[in-house]
Order: C-alpha cells, then sequence, then structure tokens
C-alpha cells in the first residue's frame, strides 16, 4: 500500500506566482508531490467579470510553469468568469473542481463545496444571476447535489474540501484554544458544513475561509455498522497572511480503497467525540429542560428534524429473484415513504413484485430505492414516472444497471462507443494489460491486432488459455469502438479454429466490473479449449454457479449468419442496459451468450467465471490462476508453442500474407 503525497493551501487570493514559488521548494525538498489542493478563495478580489491578471492568464495558457498538478474550489473574484471559462481547454495541470460533488483523484476520493453561506440565495429569496460557477456562494441545490453523490458512494470519503469552516469545530475540546481570543468557533463557519462533515465522516476535512490556522484533534464518528470513523480537520490561512500563518500542509495519504477495514476504524491518541453529535445533544439537552412555550417550539423543531432523518433500509421479499432488467432505480424518494407506499404509487406502470433499500458498507443507508415489476415493459413503462411528484418530491427514475461501471458513463455517451474521453483509453502505469505499463508482461503476448492483442494466461488453466485484450486501456468490449470491437471477434473466429484443429470447442468469458484502482477495468476476454462433451454442458455450468451466487442468467442466441459484428455490438448493447453497466458475460460454443448486468450494489463473485472454465477443463484444481505459477523458462517454453500452435489462424498474419501477394507488402506495418 504506497502513499499518495499531496499538498493542500489556504486561499490563494489570486496571487498564483507566490503560491508556486512556495511549491516548488517544497516540491525539490520533500517531494515529489502528486497533486495540490487548493481551499478558500482561489482569485483575487474584485468582480468576477473582470479581466483576469497576467499572471493567471499565463498559468492557464501554459506559460508559466505549474509545478504540481492543481487542483482547486473558491473559483470567484477578479477574473473568475474569463478564466474558469478558459479553463477546460488548457493543457497546463490546472483544474476547476466544481461547485460541489465526489471525484477521485490518485486514487483518493475528494469530495467539495465551493462558496460560503449566504441565508437569502440558501433559502431561495434571493435568486443567483445564472449559475455561473464564479459565484461566491453555493445554493441548496449545490449541497443537495452532494449529499446525493455522498450516499451513493460505496467507500470512503479521504478528503473533504470547503472554503469555510463547520461551526462549533472545537466543541467537546477541553482547556483553552490556541485561537485569537476574538475568534468565536460557536458563531463563526456554517451549519451547513457541519452537517456535510456529519454525513461525509472524511479522513481529512481542509477547509479555508478564515485568516487563521488551526489544526483540531482527531474526533470520531459514531459506528453505523462498518465500524468508528475519525476525522482530522485542518484549517489554513491564505497564502499572504500578514503573520504568516501556516496555508500549506502535506500529507502521504494511503487512498481508503486500499486500506483493511479494521485500519479505517483506529482510534488515535487524544481522539474526542464528533463536535456536531456532541452539539445535537446540548440541544437535546437543552429542549428537556426547557419549559412553557419555548418548549413546544424546541419540541415541533426536534419533530421537524426527525421527519427528515434518514430513510430506514427495506430488505425487500427473499422469495422473488431479482431481475435488473425488470427493475428500476429510483432517486429522491421521500424519507417517509413506506414500502407500501412506494409500491403504491409504481403501481400505475405495473404490478410491483418486490421494493428494497439496501446499505452502504458503513452502515449508512443507500439514497437509491429499487422497484422491481412483473415484466420489462411494465419496468419500461416506470422510466416515463420519471421528473414526477411522489408526496411533494421529485423522483428521478432510471434503468436499475444505469452508471454502474463509474466513470465509462462517458464510453456511453460517445458517438463512437469508444473511450468518449476523459482518460480512458491512455495508457495507465500498474496496469498489467497496458503494454506500455512496467507492470505489464509483454513476454506473453502471441499476436499484435491494429486494435487488439492476444496473449497467453500467466496463471493458464490450459496450455492453450488465451486472453483478448484491447491494445488500449478500455474498460469493456461494449464499450470499444466498432472497428476495435470487430477486431475482437476476428480473434475469437481465429481462436475456435485453432480449438477446432485440436478437437475442442470455444468457451470464454467477460467480467466487467468497476476497479478504483490501476486507472480502472482493462477489459481482457479469457477464451479456453474445451472437449465438445464440456461445451454441451458450459451453458447449465455457468447458470448453475451464477444461481449458486444468488444470480441469474440470460441467454442471447447466436448471431444470424451474416448480421456482422455491428449487428452483435448493438444487441449486447441493448441486454446489458449500456457500456456504463457492470456485467458479466459468458460466450458458448455455438455462439450464443450468457449475460447478467449488474444493479447497484450487487457484487459478482471474482473467480466465477474462471472457477467455471477450470471445471469444464477438467482441471478444477487451476481455478485459482496464483496456484498456476511457472519458472520463466517454462513460461518462454508455453507461450513459442502457443505462437506456433495459432499461427496458421492469427489473422493479423493473414493479412500480411494477402498484403504481400498483392504487393502492397511493403507499405504495412505490423505492431509487434
Amino acid at each position: 500500500m504506497s502513499a499518495v503525497k499531496v499538498l493542500f493551501s489556504g486561499a490563494v487570493e489570486g496571487d498564483l506566482p507566490a503560491l508556486f514559488k512556495k511549491i516548488e521548494v517544497v516540491n525539490k525538498k520533500n517531494g515529489p508531490f502528486e497533486a495540490l489542493f487548493c481551499t478558500g478563495q482561489f482569485f483575487g478580489p474584485g468582480d468576477d467579470t473582470a479581466e483576469p491578471n497576467d499572471a493567471l492568464v499565463s498559468f492557464v495558457t501554459g506559460e508559466g510553469i505549474v509545478p504540481v498538478p492543481t487542483y482547486f474550489i473558491g473559483g470567484f473574484g477578479a477574473g473568475s468568469s474569463a478564466i474558469l471559462t478558459a479553463l477546460p481547454a488548457a493543457k497546463a495541470p490546472f483544474k476547476y473542481l466544481g461547485r460541489s460533488g465526489v471525484t477521485n483523484i490518485k486514487g483518493l476520493n475528494v469530495a467539495f463545496l465551493d462558496g460560503i453561506y449566504n441565508h437569502p440565495i440558501f433559502t431561495g429569496s434571493k435568486q443567483v444571476s445564472g449559475q455561473s460557477a464564479s459565484c461566491p456562494y453555493y445554493t441548496k441545490e449545490d449541497v443537495d447535489w452532494l449529499k446525493a453523490q455522498l450516499q451513493a458512494l460505496q467507500g470512503e470519503v479521504d478528503v473533504l474540501l470547503t472554503c469555510e469552516w463547520p461551526r462549533g469545530i472545537t466543541s467537546g475540546i477541553e482547556g483553552p484554544l490556541p485561537l485569537p481570543q476574538n475568534f468565536r468557533p460557536n458563531a463563526s463557519g456554517s451549519d451547513v458544513v457541519s452537517e456535510l462533515v456529519d454525513l461525509a465522516r472524511p479522513r481529512y476535512h481542509i477547509a479555508g475561509g478564515e485568516a487563521l490556522h488551526y489544526t483540531r484533534p482527531p474526533f470520531s464518528h459514531r459506528d453505523l455498522g462498518a465500524g468508528i470513523r475519525v476525522t482530522r480537520f485542518v484549517g489554513l490561512a491564505p497564502q499572504g497572511h500578514p503573520s504568516k500563518a501556516k496555508a500549506l500542509h502535506a500529507l502521504g495519504m494511503v487512498p481508503a480503497a486500499n486500506m483493511e477495514p479494521e485500519a479505517l476504524s483506529v482510534v488515535p491518541e487524544g481522539c474526542t467525540p464528533s463536535p456536531f453529535e456532541l452539539r445535537k445533544a446540548k440541544r437535546d439537552q437543552e429542549e428537556m429542560n426547557a419549559g412553557g412555550e419555548f418548549s413546544r417550539w424546541q419540541q415541533a423543531k426536534k419533530q421537524k428534524r426527525e421527519a427528515a432523518a434518514p430513510p430506514q433500509p427495506i430488505p425487500g421479499r427473499s422469495d422473488v429473484p431479482r431481475d435488473p432488467w425488470k427493475t428500476v432505480a429510483v432517486k429522491n424518494v421521500p424519507w417517509a415513504a413506506g414500502e407500501n407506499d412506494i409500491a403504491a404509487f409504481f403501481s400505475q406502470a405495473g404490478q410491483v413484485a418486490n421494493v428494497w433499500r439496501g446499505t452502504h458498507r458503513d452502515g449508512r443507508v443507500q439514497h437509491i430505492t429499487f422497484v422491481q415489476f412483473g415484466s420489462r415493459e411494465e419496468a419500461n413503462r416506470a422510466l416515463q414516472l420519471n421528473g414526477t411528484d411522489f408526496n411533494g418530491r421529485q423522483v428521478f427514475v432510471e434503468p436499475s444497471t444505469a452508471g454502474t461501471a463509474g466513470g465509462n458513463r462517458r464510453a456511453a455517451e460517445s458517438p463512437e462507443g469508444g473511450a468518449g474521453g476523459g482518460g480512458e483509453g491512455k495508457p495507465v502505469e500498474g496496469c498489467w494489460f497496458c503494454l506500455g505499463s512496467a507492470a505489464a508482461d509483454t513476454e506473453l503476448v502471441a499476436s499484435v491486432g491494429e486494435e487488439v492483442y492476444l496473449a497467453v494466461d500467466k496463471g493458464p488453466i490450459t496450455p492453450e488459455h488465451a486472453l483478448i485484450v484491447p491494445i488500449d486501456h478500455l474498460s469493456a468490449s461494449v464499450a470499444l469502438s466498432p472497428r476495435c470491437f470487430a477486431e475482437v471477434e476476428r480473434y475469437l473466429s481465429a481462436l475456435r479454429a485453432m480449438y477446432a484443429s485440436l478437437g475442442r470447442e470455444l468457451v470464454a468469458f467477460e467480467r466487467h466490473l468497476y476497479l478504483r484502482t490501476k486507472g480502472g477495468n482493462h477489459c481482457h476476454i479469457n477464451v479456453v479449449g474445451v472437449t465438445p462433451a464440456a461445451g454441451r454442458r458450459a451453458g447449465d455450468a455457468f447458470r448453475a454457479a451464477a444461481a449458486t451466487a444468488g444470480y441469474t442468467l440470460e441467454l442471447l442466441p447466436p448471431p444470424v449468419r451474416g448480421s456482422g459484428p455491428d449487428e452483435l455490438r448493438r444487441q449486447l448493447l441493448q441486454a446489458l442496459g449500456g457500456a456504463d453497466t457492470e456485467y458479466f458475460m459468458a460466450l458458448l460454443p455455438d455462439g450464443s451468450r450468457l449475460v447478467r448486468p449488474l444493479m447497484r450494489g450487487e457484487r459478482w463473485p471474482m473467480a466465477l467465471g474462471r472457477e467455471v472454465l477450470a471445471d469444464l477443463a477438467g482441471v478444477p484444481e487451476r481455478a485459482s490462476w496464483k496456484q498456476c505459477s511457472s519458472s520463466p523458462e517454462e513460461e518462454r517454453q508455453r507461450v513459442e508453442q502457443f505462437r506456433q500452435l495459432f499461427k496458421p489462424f492469427d489473422v493479423m498474419q493473414q493479412a500480411e500474407d494477402v498484403g504481400a501477394g498483392e504487393g502492397v507488402g511493403q507499405g504495412q506495418q505490423t505492431r509487434e
């Protein structure tokens, strides 16, 4: 578990040259650092529509040197409109995070809220002019969006960034505080931020907004089922502080996703209870001690808070198998609505078979409710209820599998269906399947095409166990471009012919799961040859293994002869619900496929596909690739034997032969 070295800065207030001069010194002395996060007001004082200063422009255009990739909030102040407009097209490692949300940077889950509290803006009594990113005040919509992101997050928040402190941050600390006498922690800061800290339970909360530096002793959040969580708060002074109060903070953080669960629950020495839970307990005690009209008023406030409490989980019916094709995911369901209320509302689309709402690993209740119908047609009708009113709240209805693959949503929206931007497709250091990565075993490669390569599996089930892999770092076969997908199909046909020459039949599987590490999933298809008898029972074997894990697989018939790879890809996208869906897919000897898209919160057994292949191959003891290691010399011989066996069927070798026969061979280049 390697730590990610990151820096945090207080308010920059437009003086980037001074900031980056400090960063260069710190980076040379204690770096290299992988990221710099800036909180508090980033731009200088003044109107957001003013012309930005030359120093800011130089860093955005790439003329100035940005020593460390920089991410910032506090996107308001002099010249902010022009800079924020130009940033998306800038080549400099310089990024505005946005109004609010959760993102993953260098493996760290970073939550953020830009702006400060303004009562008229937040309550809606005064409207923000437009939706400019340069507005200095956050809106209720900004906060609600962040809350929804936090509730949907399947994992821990490593860092929370805000432009103001949480109110009451010093509650629970005994003795004198290392703060100026005129600073009032129970009157300064924002209750909105306090509420967000209580919800996010971040490992670190870094905030600007005050003209001072303060590091609070760590405080613990109550156990919600996955253990206690601890937050460390650091308030940073502005960069130009007259007394040179601390404005930079460095951390070496192991991402929570790479840590053992027990490590996340360790309570350090000097840890206090959560100041926000202490403040709530104090308010409740005051309500109990108060009497008369004041007591009734406080009791009404308490009832209102309790009415807005987070929802309770709904277990659903255990006797109804969960079917992603008959299920919709619903967001923003009224917390007070129970299972019967939800079923009654959605009965206008058809017969409701099941309703459930689960919990995250840390015990928080998920913000998504699942509604399963009796048929797919009824589930499709339920999608038309998106945006309608349910007990005073607008509900959002989408397919149950939408967005389970995280960042691959961009690939689904790309007109070519390929990388779609956002970094997908680029080589990733540490990825086992990126040929440009030091972690890749390029000695295992048997054939390289235009966009796909074929490799021998490092821990093979059989000597002819192969992997079909796109050269670019792309997450799923259905997210490939039409050209790349067609090349995958050509390699499958070549392997099918090779196995037939050995008296065997092709069986394969692909598992597309959203991975937080190594740049996310790199698509790879496991392919083996099995006996005809094993091939005939392959479908039943996959179904039985899936049923044991609590899943059902749907059969897609073989492609119609002459239909081509584009039609197959379209059918798969339709069956799986899109390229932004996690899924498992098995390929059977007759060309048919067994598929299962995954709904949010479902966990597919990582070893299932390989266990079935090992069983069909007659070597169940080789189900774990870690048990199939060989010496470098044995590996070299096995790869060479496979290359010779595959050579007569190699699609690229055949293409070269055809090209040479047509007299154009000199103009062709292979990627080997």
